[in-house]
């Protein structure tokens, strides 16, 4: 299960996180996010030690989820080191989406070396 979170938990949850952090910024009524939500469940389950993943309702608070750019749902955001360092829209199989974020990864700890 992913825990949802709101804009007063962001910072806690997210940006001083010590291992990267997944966020779908999602809505209630989106089909696609509703079909990615056992495919993140299932990466969080595998990954529990080297990632965090939440979930944001954008539709609840579309002005803080406006700060990331999120213009549509599902959108993906990767977090690291206290902010966005990767980000995709739509839904992606699971071997595509750990790809990504292997990617995403892997270039943010190179660029701090």
């Amino acid at each position: 299960m992913i825990t949802q979170i709101n804009a007063s938990q962001f910072n806690e949850q997210v940006t001083t996180s010590p291992v990267p952090v997944l966020v779908e910024f999602f809505s209630d009524h989106c089909f696609h996010c509703q079909q990615l939500l056992p495919v993140l469940a299932e990466i969080a389950a595998e990954r529990p030690d080297t990632l965090r993943i939440f979930k944001f309702n954008a539709g609840d608070d579309p002005q803080f989820a406006s700060k990331f750019r999120i213009a549509s749902v599902p959108n993906l955001v990767i977090f690291q080191g206290g902010g966005p360092i990767a980000q995709r829209s739509g839904f992606s199989p699971k071997r595509d989406l750990l790809t990504w974020i292997a990617a995403a990864v892997g270039s943010s700890a190179s660029r701090r070396n």
